[in-house]
């Protein structure tokens, strides 16, 4: 046990490979090419975890060794690996190796109905989904590549169609999902689960401003052991969490309405515009108004 708990403490929580800052993109979604990272690292990705993001490893063509929580194994052409948040992985790619990985934030999966969100929240390890030739790996490759496709376009209606698409997704992944491993009740698998929650708790009400105590009440732990259980898993503390999630959504509110600064500082709970915009310039280096304005910037860059 005291192996695998130094061993847990050692692997780096990142956002995306390499990258340690909380989620800077307004978007619940981030798609990029397996080549766009992985190239950089001599097509090696080290053995890493994320909190609060989930993944999507579409392998098109090439090969890919993995290692998933310790465990070996190998990821074929044509399959979809779903990797849930604190899962360990790494992988070292062959260098003609195609396909996309899409990261979700966790938030997302609260806009689905119909349960969906729920069973790809309580997903506790990896999962691979082989698609049998033919059909299904058409209408899968078909899927994927009209997501990535709107991901980079700036259409009407995007952020619509992007959901859609990725909820047909999402449906079509978890009917043909097959276990690759199951890991045992232990410390660490104990304290995703309190992390998950505290996930959850904060998603539900995130505008209530709510501090430490009130969280770990719900989680029957100590506000002291909600910290250490963050900084441990997930590399900051609850309280800087709690902020990353107001911030993503000041992002979406400035980027994707026309709200004004104050009425945005309203709906998030603030007391008043002039702190949220001290919040903001705090989490960001970027007061909103000028966050707004290099958004629409960079939008209509990307139409030119």
């Amino acid at each position: 046990m005291a192996n695998r708990k130094a061993r847990q403490s050692t692997i780096p929580v990142f956002q995306l490979y390499g990258e340690e800052q909380r989620w800077l993109t307004p978007d619940l979604v981030h798609c990029e090419s397996i080549a766009a990272r992985s190239r950089l690292h001599n097509w090696e990705i080290k053995p890493h975890r994320h909190y609060g993001l989930f993944q999507l490893l579409w392998l098109e063509q090439g090969v890919a060794s993995l290692e998933l929580d310790g465990q070996s194994g190998a990821l074929a052409a044509g399959s979809v690996l779903l990797l849930p948040q604190q899962c360990i992985h790494g992988f070292r790619f062959s260098p003609d190796a195609e396909g996309q990985v899409i990261t979700l934030a966790y938030s997302f999966f609260e806009r689905l109905g119909d349960g969906l969100g729920q069973e790809f929240t309580a997903i506790p390890g990896p999962l691979i989904c082989q698609p049998a030739a033919g059909a299904q790996q058409l209408l899968l490759s078909a899927t994927l590549r009209a997501l990535v496709q709107e991901y980079r376009g700036t259409a009407r209606h995007r952020r619509v169609l992007l959901e859609s698409l990725l909820a047909s997704l999402l449906v079509w992944l978890i009917r043909h999902s097959g276990a690759f491993t199951a890991r045992p009740v232990d410390e660490s698998s104990r304290a995703r689960k309190h992390l998950a929650r505290f996930g959850e708790l904060v998603e539900a009400d995130f505008t209530g401003h709510h501090g430490l105590d009130y969280y770990a009440g719900k989680l029957g732990i100590s506000a002291a052991h909600l910290n250490a259980l963050c900084r441990q898993f997930a590399s900051g503390s609850a309280l800087d969490l709690i902020h990353a999630r107001l911030t993503l959504e000041a992002k979406r509110q400035l980027v994707y309405t026309s709200m004004t600064i104050r009425g945005i500082s309203d709906a998030l709970g603030f007391s008043d515009p002039a702190y949220f915009t001290r919040f903001f310039k705090r989490q960001t280096q970027s007061p909103p108004k000028a966050f707004r304005l290099r958004a629409r910037d960079l939008m209509q860059e990307s139409q030119e």
